[in-house]
């Protein structure tokens, strides 16, 4: 009999026949990448959300060739969850942190393609009650995926580095305490405009780097749409518009809001990055807090994530909910153990309320 195993993930650091590693931590990002690998052998293509010249996201359907940045076949890769891409260090002094996923080759272990991984939820709170083209996902940004944005930025750009500092130069180089919130609220205008000049100057040079799958369900039911299941991919450079978008629209407050934190922090890093071709990362994403709290970057609802999924393929999902049985192998699906979460428990007990 088989053991229980995801599709596509033969060579890994994560041992499927182990109970352990069907916990919500590790299916969450292990399942995303059976999908993936499912879809690339059933030659279906992912949606790629590719930011233009005009700083607009369009959707361009790619193969997972090319969000793997790879032609080698699913088994001839090693999947390495919760690692180090290797080839980052070069851009920082200190520690790199982990991504969801590295991929390597499974002979040589050559590093191939970093990915981080948000399985999210069709449709969320913000869009349950709106007609189904209208359906959006809440993402929830960690620091560690802003992180690997700027470094993926910084790995294409080495050369460009020169000139990126003649974009950022003349409004940072002056700055006295990158913690002092007032002073950074003054700047805040030009750094925001110096950003999407950055952007609009080397969107081209942008690659695949947040792996988004959306699982569907009927309304806010915990019952799974019959097209329930598929990819959507960020780039480096369009994951940008889920900060700047939001950052531009509030520059009128008070204070400076978590987007506008986000945009800050990058710019630091890619004007030191242009100066030194190293940064330390902790001064930038320990600190600039800005009196807002470190527990992630920011989150953006899904009526506002909608504008930048809006597709067929978000409304009706490639994959149908039959083919999960080809994804989940070997019985894994009897590993699988939902947090016992006491507003879920009240809301299948109905007979309570009767």
């Amino acid at each position: 009999m088989a053991s229980p195993s995801l599709y596509g993930i033969s060579n890994s650091n994560r041992d499927f026949s182990d109970e352990y590693y069907w916990g919500k931590n590790q299916f969450n990002s292990s399942f995303p990448i059976a999908l993936a690998n499912y879809m690339r052998d059933n030659e279906k293509k992912a949606i790629l959300l590719s930011l233009n010249g005009d700083l607009k996201v369009d959707k361009l359907y790619k193969s997972f060739d090319l969000i793997y940045n790879t032609k080698l076949s699913n088994s001839e890769l090693y999947f390495s969850f919760e690692s180090r891409y290797e080839p980052f260090s070069k851009y920082v002094h200190d520690e790199l942190n982990p991504i969801d996923l590295v991929i390597k080759s499974k002979d040589n272990k050559k590093f191939i393609q970093p990915l981080e991984i948000k399985l999210t939820t069709l449709p969320d709170n913000t869009t349950s009650e709106l007609e189904e083209n209208k359906y959006g996902s809440e993402m929830v940004v960690r620091t560690p995926t802003i992180q690997y944005m700027a470094l993926s930025i910084a790995s294409s750009l080495e050369k460009e580095f020169n000139r990126i500092r003649e974009i950022f130069e003349p409004i940072l180089h002056n700055v006295r305490d990158w913690e002092n919130k007032h002073e950074i609220k003054l700047k805040l205008p030009d750094i925001l405009n110096a950003l999407e000049i950055f952007f609009k100057k080397y969107q081209k040079f942008e690659k695949p780097l947040v792996l988004q799958p959306v699982w569907k369900t009927i309304g806010k039911s915990s019952t799974l749409a019959d097209n329930c299941l598929d990819v959507f991919v960020w780039t480096d450079f369009s994951i940008s518009r889920l900060f700047m978008d939001s950052a531009i629209k509030s520059t009128n407050s008070s204070g400076i809001s978590r987007h506008q934190r986000t945009a800050v922090r990058l710019s630091r890093f890619l004007y030191e990055v242009s100066k030194n071709n190293k940064v330390y990362q902790q001064p930038i994403y320990d600190g600039m807090n800005y009196d807002n709290k470190n527990d992630k970057e920011f989150a953006v609802s899904g009526a506002k994530t909608n504008r930048y999924m809006s597709c067929s393929r978000l409304t009706k999902p490639l994959i149908h909910k039959n083919e999960i049985q080809k994804i989940i192998l070997g019985g894994g699906q009897k590993y699988l153990s939902p947090e016992r979460r006491f507003d879920a428990i009240l809301y299948f007990s109905k007979e309570l309320f009767e």
